[in-house]
């Protein structure tokens, strides 16, 4: 049986932004298919980034 090899945990900082703004996302969430903040939040950093032309997927 062929041994599975366990993913390293991601490091993780904390960012401060507007309430006013947190609360747009939170509006944005459930509008557009996202389950959490995070998930919205890392998909749009992710997309301004590609933007830019600075932001590579792992399976790019």
């Amino acid at each position: 049986m062929p041994k599975t090899v366990a993913k390293t945990e991601a490091e993780y900082v904390f960012v401060k932004i507007p309430k006013s703004l947190l609360d747009e996302v939170d509006k944005a969430i459930g509008k557009h298919g996202y389950r959490s903040r995070t998930e919205f939040i890392k998909d749009a950093i992710r997309n301004l980034l590609r933007e830019y032309g600075v932001y590579r997927s792992e399976s790019e």
